[in-house]
């Protein structure tokens, strides 16, 4: 067969390629596990044979280090295997075979030199090795031969063949003396030589065809995945569709009918709440597609909730389409005071308990749907809620509860056409889970469902003050400037206003605006945002200050734009309040009323949109809180200053963590001076900051000494 020095040499060249190849196949899937142990274990491997095959050295290379760098690779190979096929390693075998390999090739290298023993030593340290690679790869494909790929038994093979070698070479142990070598010239040599000069070609060419088999199958199952991403998308766009299409023949049915119907004021009423229900629930509908298409955790606002108040809302909103289908729609509540106020993020909160009663009336066809609400006090400012909308409709099987709160999921064609806003379940568990709470259900099939969340709250009871007479509150000889660009939404602010008895002007751009400004006085100024010749917000910020009017109006937004980011932009540069598209009446009123409210008790309206007056009246009539609360009040503006400066110089620095850090203790701080609005914006610079996205220091502080500025004001005037 040949010379065995030539043959080791051989090997030495041999392994030399393995091992480029090896380190290769490690740059290209080195996001794999195991491949770069398995590159290591090549590069010993290949140390250790040219070391062999390198006659002129000595014993110590020769022999030792050689041997011992051959015996390190192994374990490298069975250690990468583990790690490849994710199975948990065995470390034992190892340890204790190191025990014996380490000292007895001392031993049996320099002091009683024994050739046969080496080999002993050799063999086990292959053979544990091809075990161990074994094991992995049969509980990797979970004991299992059909799912072994020709991958696999590639690497199946070369283990098996490598283990067989070196047990043949065991086996022909007597043909050795203890003084032989690998050089004695002899058959077996041959033999081995030859063979592993072959095995360990195959042996990384199976590695090479493992890794390369993972990422076609990683890449299929994207591909599938992203097949079943498109069957997903081109079925919500269906139901989307549908969810569309059913409002929206409501609202022309409706509106035939109210064309065609004798002039009748209670069915003329009824119908027209029948339009405005569903345009509403159309709007709903756009506010849970925008939630669900960001996939972003929105931004949290906090906020004083009358709690009975506003779920007696949410129910009265849904009579009409309960009565249509002649069901029960009913608000049981225990445990809860008509005045107690939570603190809750008041958006996600109404579209979740929306949807649940949306769903519970469009899946019941007869009995109830019931919304209760099950409450008690923890402490004095805080309570444990149990909120749940249950139903007497078709219910669910167990493994409809186990799906049903996957986007867009209907069970049958009948339930998936809505004539409600309800499209997502997934869209409620989602929103719950960004407050940290958890959606649940319960359902029996034929009998209903009940759909049920808990979670604790911060509460406060409201005071119901002593008025000298409970009457409505009159706008009077209010003014109101709009701004509106398009010809069908300005006549129905035209309209509102007409009823509501104002006296109004109408533009339809900003450039008008101004003129109108300048020329007369108003009370209100209703903006729309994406006008002809500009964004509102941004000639806001910009251009209304330069105005310098002698009494500036209250400002509203008027637009669609109403997500909480939008919301904050507004709040934040000092913008009273913002009106959602679709504008009703009554949110029109609502709005109009509370600036006459606060007009007529000295408040400027801009305090409100930076301090919680509620908070700093409750600190003011507490003596234990009064004199704490008016000396933080002394110095808050230079206090600012300070720790905007430090701000500043801890982003210069890019002391990310400490500026974080301080961005939290200065939230703090703001919130216990009843600064909700300020507390919100440091709470989003640092989210900013943990994404590491631009921050505007100089507009932040201004917003901060304006608020500062507001506190003040409002504190005087309260102790005036």
């Amino acid at each position: 067969m040949g010379d065995p020095k030539q043959l080791l040499q051989i090997l030495a060249l041999t392994s030399c390629v393995c091992a480029l190849f090896m380190l290769v196949n490690w740059y290209i899937h080195r996001r794999l596990l195991g491949t770069r142990l398995w590159a290591g274990f090549s590069v010993c491997t290949a140390f250790g044979c040219i070391f062999i095959a390198s006659f002129s050295l000595s014993v110590t290379w020769t022999i030792f280090i050689s041997n011992s760098l051959i015996f390190i690779g192994l374990y490298c190979l069975s250690r990468g295997s583990e790690q490849f096929f994710s199975v948990p390693k065995l470390t034992w075998p190892w340890v204790l075979l190191a025990g014996v390999f380490f000292p007895g090739y001392l031993y049996y290298t320099y002091f009683d030199a024994n050739f046969i023993a080496r080999v002993i030593l050799n063999y086990l340290g292959w053979a544990l090795s091809m075990i161990l690679c074994l094991r992995a790869l049969w509980l990797g494909q979970r004991r299992q031969w059909q799912s072994f790929s020709p991958a696999h038994w590639a690497f199946a093979t070369a283990c098996v063949c490598l283990f067989i070698v070196f047990s043949v070479r065991l086996a022909m142990l007597h043909h050795y003396t203890q003084h032989d070598s690998l050089i004695t010239n002899n058959w077996v040599n041959q033999f081995f030589s030859v063979s592993v000069i072959v095995m360990p070609l195959i042996l990384c060419f199976s590695l090479c065809l493992l890794c390369s088999g993972r990422r076609e199958k990683e890449l299929h199952e994207l591909r599938h995945r992203a097949e079943l991403a498109a069957q997903h998308k081109e079925r919500s766009l269906t139901l989307l569709s549908h969810e569309l299409r059913t409002p929206l023949n409501a609202i022309v049915g409706h509106a035939e009918l109210l064309k065609r119907a004798p002039r009748e004021p209670q069915q003329h009423g009824q119908f027209c709440d029948v339009i405005i229900a569903t345009a509403m629930s159309m709007s709903d509908l756009a506010n849970q597609i925008l939630l669900q298409a960001r996939g972003a955790v929105p931004n949290t606002i906090i906020e004083p909730v009358n709690l009975a108040s506003h779920l007696k809302e949410q129910v009265t909103f849904f009579l009409p389409l309960a009565e249509k289908k002649q069901l029960k729609l009913s608000l049981t509540m225990q445990g809860i005071d008509a005045n107690l106020q939570v603190m809750i993020d008041k958006d996600p909160f109404t579209l979740v308990i929306k949807n649940l009663l949306s769903n519970a009336i469009k899946y019941t066809e007869r009995g109830e749907v019931e919304l209760i609400v099950f409450g008690y006090a923890l402490n004095p400012n805080r309570h444990q809620l149990r909120i749940a909308v249950k139903d007497t409709g078709v219910g669910l099987s167990r493994a409809q509860q186990q799906k049903v709160f996957e986007p867009f999921v209907t069970f049958g064609a009948p339930r998936a056409i809505a004539d409600s806003a309800g499209v997502g379940l997934a869209l409620c568990k989602q929103l719950l889970e960004n407050m940290g709470v958890d959606l649940e259900v319960e359902s029996v099939p034929g009998q209903g469902s009940e759909f049920f969340f808990e979670m604790q709250v911060n509460s406060q009871r409201s005071e119901q003050r002593e008025v000298p007479e409970s009457r409505p509150t009159t706008l009077g000889d209010m003014s109101v400037l709009v701004i509106e660009d398009n010809h069908l939404n300005r006549e129905v602010v035209r309209g509102y206003l007409d009823t509501l008895g104002l006296g109004y002007q109408m533009v339809e751009t900003l450039a008008a605006a101004e003129q109108q400004l300048t020329e007369s006085q108003f009370d209100v100024l209703l903006l729309d945002m994406h006008l002809p010749d500009g964004h509102g917000l941004e000639w806001y910020q910009s251009r209304f200050a330069d105005l310098r009017l002698a009494h500036p109006p209250v400002v509203v937004a008027l637009t669609g734009d109403v997500d909480q980011q939008a919301r904050q932009a507004y709040q934040q540069a000092g913008i009273y309040t913002c009106l959602e598209k679709p504008l009703r009446i009554t949110a029109l009123r609502q709005v109009l009323e509370s600036i006459v409210q606060q007009n007529n008790s000295g408040l400027a309206a801009t305090e409100a949109a930076y301090v919680d007056l509620t908070f700093v009246e409750r600190q003011l009539s507490e003596s234990s809180e009064r004199s704490d609360f008016s000396s933080r009040l002394m110095y808050l503006s230079d206090r600012l200053d300070y720790e905007f400066a430090q701000l500043r110089g801890l982003a210069d620095i890019q002391a990310d963590e400490s500026l974080r850090e301080k961005l939290l203790q200065l939230e703090h701080e703001v919130e216990q001076l009843g600064l909700y609005a300020l507390r919100q914006a440091l709470h989003q610079t640092r989210r900013r900051a943990a994404q590491e996205r631009d921050i505007d220091w100089s507009a932040l502080h201004q917003f901060a000494k304006q608020s500062a500025s507001a506190l003040q004001s409002c504190h005087q005037r309260l102790n005036a």
